[in-house]
């Protein structure tokens, strides 16, 4: 099941990479790219929870297998219609609402996987601590997501929809091992209540780590949009220097979020202890980059800033399904994913466009997102 989760978070993040080269040279505006990416990411925060309550009340596999056959029928139709104009077979001015249809797929689909996964782990490994458990399914996500965009570039030479087309290969076959290893994924746990009765109860029981969740994806996404911009503009580097160091510190960000979880996972700190840990990690260095402006601080400060991601997002979720029941814990991992995608969308709107006024904003936010992170989980439940 782990490697299945790589190969989806390969598929999620590999289109990354190959829309801004294939928007060049189909017309779109990165306007327009973005739009598809944040409509992906709406529909990703609407589906979650859903997907995980269905996963509860059902043996959690088939809902799985449906969430990786989903994404990968959608990047499949992405990887045609790329295909299809760069060869003139699909009108340019289709592209735009087609990417848009297509990757809401894989946003209403691909939801599915996370909450599936996490509650069927947990179900199978009932006397495991719970941080080793969502920590082996948060790494494994978080291998496939970092290696995408590598995937991506590996297989560009051969065609932009290359990496698209063998994404979907892989999703097909790793569904198909899964389907037959996986057998029924042991029975169902009964949840209790209504389906809108025992949604509301779980939030109820876990708005804070929601709130968490949510300022922590906010906090990723401002970092991963804003270093860029800010290598270029406040390191003094050429264009060619500045997209190498934008490589490298991205990919040490990337990086040393893995670290952090594998970390957390051997040593099994308190849910508590990662989280005010982490978050103050993260805001110290995020201070740190603003204040000395060079690459020799920026890099090692990301790898920190990832590590400290990796380790409060360990903890929030650990902490969370520590609050709740056993046959819960699909309805937990899809909600907290839920908050943690709508991150990516008030990023883009709320504090991005802050960047042209001053280029430490951004940053400073991050930082302030930290703190409160840090600060609320003081209040939060230790035990279930």
């Amino acid at each position: 099941m782990l490697g299945s989760l790589a190969v989806t978070g390969i598929g999620q993040t590999l289109l990354y990479a190959l829309l801004p080269l294939a928007s060049r040279r189909l017309g779109l505006s990165s306007g327009q790219s973005s739009q598809v990416f944040a409509l992906s990411a709406l529909l990703w925060s609407l589906s979650s929870p859903f997907w995980g309550r269905i996963a509860d009340r059902t043996s959690g596999v088939a809902i799985l297998i449906t969430g990786m056959l989903g994404q990968g029928l959608s990047n499949l139709a992405v990887g045609l219609t790329i295909l299809g104009a760069l060869r003139g077979a699909v009108p340019h001015l289709a592209v735009y609402p087609a990417l848009l249809v297509l990757r809401g797929i894989n946003g209403i689909f691909g939801s599915a996987v996370l909450p599936s996964a996490q509650g069927l782990a947990l179900r199978r490994a009932p006397l495991m601590p719970r941080i080793a458990v969502v920590g082996s399914i948060a790494t494994a996500w978080s291998v496939g997501t970092m290696t995408g965009p590598g995937f991506a570039a590996a297989l560009a030479p051969l065609g932009l929809a290359a990496p698209l087309l063998v994404a979907a290969g892989m999703a097909a076959a790793a569904s198909s091992v899964l389907a037959v290893r996986a057998g029924g994924g042991g029975p169902a746990v009964a949840s209790g209540g209504g389906r809108s009765h025992g949604l509301a109860m779980i939030r109820r029981r876990i708005w804070g780590f929601m709130l968490m969740q949510l300022a922590v994806g906010t906090a990723s996404a401002v970092v991963s949009q804003a270093t860029g911009f800010f290598v270029q503009d406040r390191l003094g580097l050429s264009p060619h220097g500045a997209a190498t160091v934008t490589g490298v510190a991205l990919s040490v960000l990337a990086g040393c979020n893995i670290a952090g979880q594998v970390i957390a996972i051997r040593l099994r700190p308190s849910a508590l202890a990662l989280i005010t840990g982490g978050a103050a990690a993260v805001a110290a260095a995020s201070v740190a980059a603003v204040l000395v402006q060079t690459t020799s601080v920026l890099i090692p400060a990301l790898g920190v800033i990832g590590a400290g991601f990796g380790a409060t997002t360990l903890g929030i979720s650990t902490a969370a399904s520590l609050r709740t029941r056993a046959g819960q814990q699909g309805a937990v991992a899809g909600t907290l994913a839920s908050a943690g995608s709508l991150g990516a969308i008030v990023s883009a709107l709320a504090i991005m466009p802050f960047y042209d006024r001053h280029a430490a904003l951004p940053y400073l936010s991050v930082a302030a997102l930290c703190i409160g992170v840090g600060l609320g989980s003081l209040f939060a439940p230790k035990k279930k």
